[in-house]
């Protein structure tokens, strides 16, 4: 059966690192460490790897959850565009098996001085 369902998720920058592109823009990698709880009750700790180029974010997470499975997905933002953006689950063990799903996001609340942020999302399975 599918399943709509919604995402909260918290999450804290890590290991920030820059450098200039030729047109004097920032290219920037960084881990993106995060905490969600879904609509379903799944809670899960999350690892993305996100590069930012010419506004751009793109990255691939891994997820655990409460139960040990482990959800795979990759998140796609165009900042110039605004604070919402795609996050795909390309599949995963456990109950997260051949089960792939399309989120939009919006983040609330971020902060890279601090280096923390909020988002939710609305997902179709």
């Amino acid at each position: 059966a599918f399943a709509d369902y919604t995402i909260k998720n918290v999450y804290r920058f890590d290991n920030i690192d820059m450098i200039k592109n030729i047109d004097s823009s920032s290219i920037v990698n960084l881990t993106v460490n995060g905490f969600s709880e879904d609509s379903n009750g799944n809670k899960a700790t999350s690892k993305c790897l996100v590069h930012v180029i010419e506004g751009t974010i793109s990255g691939n997470c891994e997820a655990i959850d409460q139960d040990g499975d482990i959800e795979y997905s990759t998140v796609l933002r165009d900042m110039s565009k605004g604070n919402v953006g795609e996050l795909k689950r390309i599949g995963g063990t456990g109950k997260y098996e051949n089960k792939s799903s399309t989120c939009e996001y919006t983040v609330h609340l971020t902060d890279f001085k601090v280096g923390v942020g909020y988002l939710t999302a609305s997902c179709k399975e």
